[in-house]
């Protein structure tokens, strides 16, 4: 005689679901004390290195006041530079969003975006037209996209690299009732934005391949801040609501893989072995999460 179990299986799969099963866990953490008030992690494969945007002593995400910087990390979560960048005759706010690729970095900062050379720290600093809280970065086929939260709109920087290029700038996205907050890298071309229905409200995660076309994958899983897609597919987040690391495979339910943070940001994520390392900020504690997760 079958099992329960396996009568109850049967009878899912007769009505047409499919059970999804979590296929990650975490294989240790560790909590680091940070500094001030940290918003995003960023991982440079050139360098090995982290870089982590902060706002400073004071937490006001939108206060013009001179005092954010970005700081240079090793691979343990070690301070190589406390305040790496800006460098000399530069003025970051309360930089945000943070990407490195080919010796470069960008950063959100309020109504702009930067973009540094890693290597002599030489920045430029580029106004976005009614940018009001720019928020997350990420770079693509040349391509820049910044999320502005509270102007409800995604930004199109090309090309990425503008140190020494005049770019051009134009709004891909602003829907009614859209505003976006972490951005990452489609495969084959565009950007998934984790992005909130209201700026108190839960959000979803969306896709965006082109000038004004979006797709949602999932909505109203929580209040979101960073993502990323993993190599099989699964989308890694960041929810305040649920005040965690979260990820989410296919069609099934969110599994919270760590958890007890205030403030969880905008995390670097790090292929190691057959899993990740998981960089995340504490925007509110201070506090730094190193989070190794591998697939079950």
């Amino acid at each position: 005689m079958k099992s329960l179990g396996a009568l109850l299986l049967a009878v899912i799969l007769l009505a047409g679901f499919t059970p999804a099963l979590a296929a990650w866990r975490v294989v240790s953490q560790q909590s680091l004390p940070g500094l001030g008030h940290p918003e995003s992690v960023a991982y440079d494969p050139d360098g090995n290195a982290l870089y982590m945007s902060n706002f400073g002593d004071a937490f006001k995400p939108t206060l013009k006041d001179g005092a954010g910087f970005i700081s240079k990390l090793d691979m343990n979560g070690g301070v190589v530079d406390a305040k790496f960048l800006p460098g000399p005759g530069q003025k970051l706010d309360k930089p945000k969003g943070l990407w490195a690729a080919g010796g470069r970095l960008w950063a959100a900062d309020i109504d702009a975006v930067w973009c540094f050379d890693l290597a002599s720290k030489k920045g430029r600093r580029l106004a976005l037209p009614g940018a009001r809280f720019a928020n997350d970065v990420t770079v693509a086929e040349g391509k820049l996209y910044v999320s502005d939260t509270a102007a409800g709109c995604i930004y199109l920087v090309q090309p990425a690299n503008f140190l020494a290029a005049d770019p051009k700038v134009r709004v891909m996205l602003s829907p009614t009732g859209f505003h976006p907050n972490g951005l990452w890298p489609a495969p084959g071309g565009g950007v998934i934005i984790a992005a909130k229905k209201d700026l108190g409200g839960p959000g979803g995660l969306y896709l965006a391949r082109d000038v004004g076309q979006m797709t949602q994958i999932r909505g109203d899983i929580g209040r979101l801040d960073g993502v990323a897609l993993l190599a099989d597919g699964s989308y890694l987040y960041t929810d305040w609501a649920g005040g965690g690391l979260f990820v989410l495979k296919g069609e099934g339910a969110p599994v919270k893989l760590a958890g007890g943070f205030k403030g969880p940001a905008d995390f670097a994520l790090v292929s190691k072995g057959k899993g990740y390392l998981v960089v995340v900020p504490d925007l509110v504690t201070g506090e730094v999460h190193f989070i190794e997760i591998a697939d079950k």
